[in-house]
Order: structure tokens, then sequence, then C-alpha cells
């Protein structure tokens, strides 16, 4: 039950637009760029962007700026590094090298540019989103990421922020792991000197938190609760380093893709309410009507019916078009009416027949959002060592996008739903987590999956009772 009755404006999620993020590293390093302030520059005549690997770039309107020290720098990282008291009788620039070229993330397949893996608040700074994207103005992805984090909980909003939670699990990592501490330490000196400063707040997105507890069951309850979790001492001591960011990440990703994906079958529900002047009696019931964002069908079908490409962008456009209608109707009557009688307003009026008509355009729509949700989703690169083991889409052939995910997968998914490291779950557990995310396997499938993964024990004959453990 909610707690409180939701009024036309919650209809629209309060989610600012995103844009495709070629690296899911971009994502937590979003959150750092949050956290900290870097004294600009006073000679840059333009805005610059981060990017780890990569050649200096000029545009009209930006300097791209790689971050990975490199000959003086270099030196000067490896002389940080011997004066925190790591021991080598490498040079100071063989070891700056070596030390820079070990944390490298994922390489972006179009540029080659690479940046470099967030394990430290220092290695989350090497990159920024303009430098990601290499446009002046980026969307705010940890705006996004707040909102979406916020809308996951229950009425009264998160006791603390994303980036908050971040920053607890970044600060115990530097705790355990001394080596870490002193790259983290020498790489800010040496990349930023002393203009970089951790900010002394760290806010929820409070205009966010009015939409809390309206959206239970959704990609934003699981988002919420896995983050705390994953971000929990427990996770950050189980895990290696480079393996909870790969989770985090993992996280990340889907919190963007099928969060953005919900949104859009969601606003496909209230428009086919309208037109069809099918409104229900409540919120709770319309949130029912929301179609499985990512239909995941038996992996014993055909290509052709597996594939999910076509139905996530014909999704995200028709929502998308509906959106902008709904937007425009609660600019003009305003967002306070109770939001079923809204609906029920809007489907005995004219409205009703211009949203059909502006449905049933084929023109496309949503186009930056199609894009979040197939990269954010979707294997970067299969094979070779930059191979991304934590995409769930796969291409097949020029046509096809199928739902394909590998174990490391849901070594992460069905791990955090066991809730603690070491712990256990069933499989109805996992199949509830699925859910909630947007997809149902087949029960056999999701089984088999978790047999590659060496996570189930049982028999399969024992249905959802299958028990599930932790990946570590």
């Amino acid at each position: 039950m909610m707690d409180r009755v939701a009024r036309a404006e919650h209809l629209l999620l309060p989610f600012n637009r995103p844009e495709y993020f070629s690296v899911p590293e971009a994502l937590l390093s979003a959150l750092a760029w949050d956290a900290y302030a870097i004294a600009s520059d006073t000679e840059e005549r333009k805005p610059v962007g981060l990017m780890y690997k990569a050649d200096p770039k000029e545009t009209q309107y930006l300097s791209l700026r790689p971050t990975k020290p490199e000959g003086a720098s270099a030196e000067a990282l490896g002389h940080g590094l011997k004066k925190l008291a790591l021991n080598t009788a490498a040079s100071d620039s063989l070891l700056g090298e070596a030390v820079a070229s070990s944390v490298m993330g994922i390489r972006i397949e179009k540029t080659g540019n690479q940046p470099s893996s967030p394990m430290t608040p220092a290695l989350a700074l090497m990159q920024d989103p303009r430098g990601v994207l290499v446009k002046k103005g980026p969307p705010d992805f940890a705006s996004i990421i707040e909102s979406l984090f916020t809308v996951g909980h229950t009425s009264g909003g998160p006791a603390a922020s994303a980036t908050q939670l971040w920053l607890r699990a970044a600060d115990q990592r530097l705790e355990l792991d001394p080596l870490l501490k002193a790259i983290d330490t020498s790489m800010m000196s040496t990349v930023f000197g002393d203009r970089c400063s951790r900010r002394g707040s760290f806010p929820i997105s409070g205009d966010s938190v009015d939409w809390c507890g309206l959206y239970p069951d959704t990609p934003y309850e699981w988002f919420a609760k896995s983050w705390a979790a994953l971000t929990s001492e427990e996770w950050v001591e189980a895990l290696p380093a480079r393996v909870w960011v790969d989770w985090a990440t993992t996280v990340l990703r889907l919190a963007m893709g099928l969060g953005f994906l919900w949104e859009y079958a969601w606003y496909e529900a209230v428009g086919t309410a309208i037109i069809q002047d099918s409104v229900p009696d409540s919120f709770e019931e319309l949130r029912t009507m929301v179609r499985s964002p990512l239909p995941w069908q038996s992996s014993r079908s055909s290509v052709s019916v597996r594939d999910v490409g076509s139905t996530i962008k014909w999704r995200i456009s028709r929502g998308e078009r509906i959106r902008r209608s709904l937007k425009e109707r609660l600019s003009e009557l305003g967002g306070q009416q109770d939001a079923i009688e809204f609906l029920r307003d809007a489907a005995g009026s004219d409205f009703r027949r211009s949203l059909a008509a502006e449905v049933a355009d084929k023109k496309e729509a949503g186009k930056l959002v199609w894009e979040t949700v197939k990269y954010g989703l979707q294997v970067r690169e299969s094979s070779g060592p930059f191979t991304d083991y934590y995409g769930i889409l796969k291409t097949r052939g020029r046509r096809y996008l199928v739902i394909d995910p590998g174990t490391e997968w849901i070594a992460v998914v069905a791990s955090l739903t066991c809730g603690t490291p070491g712990s256990q779950c069933n499989v109805g557990d996992v199949l509830r987590d699925l859910t909630i995310l947007g997809m149902r396997p087949e029960l056999g499938d999701l089984v088999s999956l978790l047999e590659r993964a060496g996570m189930a024990r049982g028999s399969a004959d024992a249905d959802h009772a299958v028990i599930v453990e932790s990946a570590f």
C-alpha cells in the first residue's frame, strides 16, 4: 500500500534526459566529480574535458586532455610512490609508467581512448563526462543517478546519497589496501597538484523525494537496495578492488538502462489507459499494467523471436511521444490533481484523440534515450583484452539484439539478491529481482545460467527452491 495519494505530476518521473555513455567507468567517475571540486586552470580559454588515455584534441568548444602520467609526470608519480614507502629497485620513471598502465579500464571501441579503472577517488577523477563524450555540455550523469536512487526509496527518501555511499566504500577500500592508498595519493598530487578538494556535503536528490514510495517493485527499488548492499563494509571487504568496480559499474548500468526503459514502458501503459479509456481505480493498479520492459524469450527460440532491438526502440519512441504530450497537458492544467482523476479527465476529452494520433505517428523520437538503453546494456567488446563480461545484450548479425548475459553478470545480480557475502537465497528470490528489473526469463534458462556460474545447488527439479550461493 502507498502512504499517500499520487498527484498528476507524479505520472512523469523526475529524471533528466540521459545520453549514451561510451564507457561504464563514466558513471562512477560522474559520482566522483560530484564529490570533489577541482580548481580550474585560469589559463584555459575554453572548457576542458579529461580522459585517462587519449590523444590531445581541440574542437571549437572543447579541449580534450589526457591525464595518464607519461614522461616527467610518470617520473613524478613514481617518485611520489617511493616517498610513500613503496620499496622497489625500479627507477622513478619505470615505476610510474608501470603503475599508470596497471590501472587502465575498458577501451572505447571507436576512438581507442581509455579511462582509468575507478578503484579510488583519484582514479575516478582521471576522466570526466566532458572527456568521455568529448562534448562541452554533457548530461549531468551524477544528478540522474541520484534521482534514480532516490525514487527507489520509500516515503521520506534515502538517509544518504548514492555519492556518499560510494565515497564511504572508496574510503574503506583505501584503508584495506595500502598500495591503492599510495597510488591514490600520488596520482591525485601528480595530476591535480593542490587544486583538488573534497566537497563538504553530498546531498540526496531533493527534487525527487516527492516520488518516493510511489514506484515500488521497479528497477529504482532494485537499484536503491543493491547500491546500499554493494557499498556496505561487508561487500567492500569481500571483493577485490577491480571486481568491486566491475560490480558497481554493472549496477549503475542496469539502473540507467533498465530504469529508463521501465520509465518508457510506464508511459506506454499510461497512454494506453487514456486511449482505450481503461483507466483503473488506483495508481497501484495502473503500475501493474506495465508490460515487461525487456522481454526475455526462451533460449530455445529462434534469434528473430529473441530479438529485443526493435521492441526497445519503438517502445521508447512511443513512450517519448506520450511523455511530451502529458508534459504539455500538465503544464496547461497543473499537476496537483489526483493522478487517476487527471487520467480519466484526459480519456474523456479531445486529448484522447490527439494522443492516439501522436502514438500512431511512426516518426522516431527519444533517440538519445534509446542509445542510452541499448549501449548501456549491450556488451561493448566480446573478445580480446578489453572484453566486457557484464553486458546483457549481444548483437546477432546486423539485425538482431538478443538477451544473452554471461556468468559474470548473473553472479552480480544473484549475489546481491543473496544480500551479504557467503550467504544464500533461492532461485525464486533471484527471479523476483529480475522481474523487478523488468525481465522474466524461463526458470530453466535461469537455473542453467546459475549452474554455469557455479552458484546453483540442488536438483533442478526443485524449481524455485533451488539454492543459490553468493559468488563471494
